[in-house]
C-alpha cells in the first residue's frame, strides 16, 4: 500500500548526518521544507543523540515553540526552550566511578547534563569551537547527577570491559563525520524508542502515525518504533535495512528534496 504525508501527524529527524550535513550545516532547502511542515499542520521535532546543551542554541530556535524533543540519545525530553519535560538519567555512582576510570586511564569524555555537556582539555576547547555554539563546561564544574549520557572517543577493549561490567551503562556503537569510532553510553533502559513512545503519549500522536528519519545505530529503535522510517542514504547498513524507505545522501541534499516531493503529494 503505498502511504502519503497526509496519513501521517508527525515528523522527527536525527540531526547530525540526517538534519545537517557532514558540515554541521542544515542545508537552506531543509529548512524551508521544516516551514512548509509546520505551516501545514505537522508537528514537527527532533529525535537526536545530541545533549540538550549541544542544541540548545541554533538547532532548538528553528523549530515551532510548541515543538517537542528528544534528546541525549532517548535520555531526555525535552519543550522549544530546553526544558526538561521527562528524563532518565545515569546512575550517580556509575558517573563517579566513570570519572575516575577515565582520569586514572587519561581518557577524555564529554558528560551530558540538561545544563552543559562537560568535558576536560583538549576536548572542552575543541567544544567551544563547535559553530552551534554548545553550551560547555569544565568537568570539574559538574556534579555527578542527572547526566544523560557520556560520549567517548578512541573506544579500545578495556575501555568495553569497563562500560559491560557496569549494570547501570547501556551503550551504542557509533562514528563521527571523520568515521572515527566512538560510544555513546546512557543509563540501562533509556533509547530514542522509549522517549519517542513520551513525546507520543505527551502529543497524544500515535506512533504509528510518526515518520522518523535516521542514519545511525542508536536510530535503530526509533525507526522500527515509527509508522513510517526513513533512512539516510549515508546511513549504516543495519539502518537501512530496517528503513520503510532509503532517500539520498545528507550531502547532496537528500532530506529536503525528499521532505519536498512529499510535501507535493508524492508517494512515501
Amino acid at each position: 500500500m503505498n502511504q502519503k504525508l497526509s496519513n501521517f501527524s508527525a515528523l522527527l529527524f536525527d540531526v547530525d548526518r540526517t538534519l545537517t550535513n557532514t558540515k554541521r550545516e542544515i542545508p537552506p532547502d531543509a529548512l524551508d521544507a521544516l516551514k512548509k511542515l509546520s505551516q501545514s499542520g505537522y508537528q514537527i521535532g527532533l529525535c537526536t543523540g545530541r545533549g540538550t546543551a549541544a542544541i540548545k542554541n541554533k538547532i532548538l530556535p528553528l523549530f515551532p515553540k510548541n515543538s517537542f524533543h528528544v534528546t541525549t540519545g532517548g535520555s531526555q525530553l525535552i519543550d522549544s526552550k530546553g526544558n526538561v519535560i521527562w528524563e532518565h538519567t545515569i546512575d550517580e555512582q556509575s558517573i563517579k566511578n566513570l570519572r575516575k576510570y577515565l582520569l586514572e586511564n587519561n581518557r577524555v569524555a564529554t558528560f551530558m547534563k540538561n545544563d552543559a555537556q562537560y568535558a576536560k582539555e583538549p576536548m572542552l576547547s575543541n567544544l567551544k569551537k563547535h559553530p552551534w555554539n554548545c553550551i560547555s563546561k569544565d568537568l570539574k564544574e559538574m556534579t555527578n547527577n542527572k547526566v544523560g549520557a557520556v560520549y567517548i572517543p578512541n573506544i579500545n577493549d578495556d575501555l568495553l570491559d569497563y562500560i559491560k561490567k557496569d549494570k547501570n551503562f547501556s551503550f551504542k556503537y557509533m562514528s563521527d563525520n571523520f568515521g572515527n569510532s566512538y560510544i555513546d553510553v546512557t543509563a540501562v533502559g533509556a533509547n530514542k524508542a522509549v522517549t519517542l513512545k513520551k513525546w507520543s503519549k505527551h502529543l497524544g500522536i500515535p506512533l504509528e502515525k510518526i515518520i522518523g528519519f535516521g542514519d545511525s545505530l542508536n536510530d535503530l529503535e526509533f525507526l522500527q518504533a515509527c509508522g513510517f522510517g526513513v533512512a539516510m542514504g549515508n546511513a549504516v547498513e543495519e539502518i537501512k535495512q530496517i528503513a520503510d524507505r532509503v532517500i539520498g545522501h545528507t550531502d547532496e541534499n537528500g532530506l529536503a528534496e525528499y521532505l519536498l516531493k512529499i510535501i507535493q503529494g508524492e508517494n512515501l
